[in-house]
């Protein structure tokens, strides 16, 4: 199946978080939690397909208020692909950088609104979060780990836009296999040296081990 996120085509399998198809593909998202479901930055909005997702569980009801559920919110770490087809997702993070790079001004409303959001449901939060921490359903070690592994992948799509900025590639090594042909005449009806001209300075090639001119190259 396919799940597009901020219009970028990727495959995904049933069974996926959104957040960790997001990840694996360097797409612009937020995750400083690790995807423990505790930071908040990994909110989406499903344009599309939200049939297909996993229903909302109780974590994710006590961090989304009644207005994100209606706008099709969801929490990318708390969300899962359950059936086959089309999703369409629009991450949080890249709503605000879409939403500066257009109209800048719109910052303000849409933080004030996202900020009361999150002060409606904060109680509630924060009821749920102390119980998991209770319950033992929250490793601290591995939270730890999980946050410095988000803070060292956010440094890395850093590192990667940068590079785009600056026409940067990645410098690959190439590998090129030579051939033992037969000689050809240049434009002025000279031959070249061939394999069979360097016998004296090399040895001699058996016919089984020579590569032919059209031999694919991998």
């Amino acid at each position: 199946m396919f799940v597009y996120i901020n219009d970028e085509k990727y495959e995904a399998n049933t069974g996926e978080r959104l957040i960790d198809i997001a990840r694996k593909n360097h797409t612009h998202i937020g995750y400083f939690c690790g995807g423990n479901g505790i930071c908040q930055t990994c909110y989406v909005k499903v344009l599309e397909g939200m049939d297909l997702l996993s229903p909302l569980n109780d974590r994710e009801k006590a961090m989304l208020s009644n207005e994100l559920v209606n706008e099709g919110t969801r929490v990318a770490c708390l969300a899962t692909l359950d059936k086959l087809g089309t999703v369409k997702l629009l991450t949080a993070v890249e709503e605000v950088k879409r939403t500066f790079d257009d109209k800048p001004l719109a910052l303000i409303p849409y933080q004030a609104k996202m900020g009361w959001e999150s002060l409606i449901k904060f109680p509630e939060t924060i009821a749920m979060q102390a119980q998991r921490f209770s319950e033992g359903k929250l490793d601290t070690w591995q939270l730890v780990t999980d946050i410095a592994e988000a803070v060292a992948g956010a440094l890395e799509l850093i590192g990667m836009a940068v590079q785009e900025a600056f026409g940067m590639k990645k410098q690959t090594k190439t590998f090129t296999r030579r051939y033992v042909h037969e000689a050809a005449e240049n434009s002025n009806g000279e031959e070249h040296q061939t394999a069979e001209n360097a016998k004296g300075s090399s040895p001699e090639i058996h016919e089984s081990l020579k590569l032919h001119k059209h031999a694919p190259v991998n």
